[in-house]
């Protein structure tokens, strides 16, 4: 069975090793997610068949294929999310958290950061999972400074670019790559290690850190009152 797109399960021996973990994790989401939106959006090289000895071959990038793109793309950032909070947090919390890993100078302002990161998750992320196109104040654009997303504070949108997006991914995959490796970053080596031992599943949010779902009672409470459950 292969679990990457380089390594076949007999590949390994049991139990893997904290760097074959890091090795797999990494080859994963490049070859099988990162890479493929890259080929999409721009055209380029495959990876070939690495165990037959086969080299990639040139595809060319496929038009209109922008929002396509993003399907691929934005669950990384809600991945990368999980893997920088320490304990559990919410959908909304955990792909905030990834949008400030791998775009922190997206945020600006903490005037503007609020409206961006409602733009994203509502606009991109929900609208692509649940509807399979983005909300109103959400498009596709080549944002002037070079970066995959920009946001318009005066007209309240986002603009992405689905070129850049897998490469700016990429780039971010690599640098987290090496942040694992590094052994000096225990927190986040050990939150790894857990996310993968577990098949990457997903964690009940820490409900101490979520805001109740239940209204207040109005008037004076008879007897002894609890914590409403989430």
């Amino acid at each position: 069975m292969w679990i990457t797109w380089k390594h076949e399960d007999t590949d390994f021996v049991a139990p893997l090793t904290f760097e074959q973990k890091v090795d797999v994790f990494y080859e994963q989401t490049l070859g099988w997610q990162l890479h493929i939106a890259d080929l999409v959006a721009n055209g380029g090289t495959t990876f070939g068949e690495f165990k037959l000895g086969k080299d990639g071959y040139s595809v060319p990038r496929i038009r209109h294929s922008g929002f396509a793109v993003l399907h691929i793309c934005l669950s990384y950032l809600e991945l990368i999310g999980s893997l920088v909070t320490a304990t559990p947090q919410s959908p909304t919390k955990t792909f905030e958290a990834g949008v400030r890993a791998v775009f922190p100078g997206l945020l600006g302002s903490s005037g503007t950061s609020g409206a961006v990161l409602r733009r994203l998750y509502d606009g991109t992320r929900c609208g692509l999972y649940h509807e399979g196109r983005t909300r109103p104040g959400v498009g596709l654009s080549q944002p002037p400074d070079r970066g995959a997303i920009a946001y318009d504070p005066r007209n309240d949108i986002i603009g992405i670019s689905p070129e850049r997006l897998p490469r700016v991914l990429k780039a971010h995959l690599e640098q987290f790559k090496q942040a694992l490796l590094n052994p000096t970053n225990l927190q986040i080596r050990r939150r790894f290690e857990r996310r993968f031992d577990s098949g990457f599943t997903r964690e009940p949010p820490n409900k101490a850190l979520q805001p109740s779902s239940r209204a207040p009672r109005k008037g004076k409470p008879k007897g002894r009152t609890r914590e409403a459950r989430g």
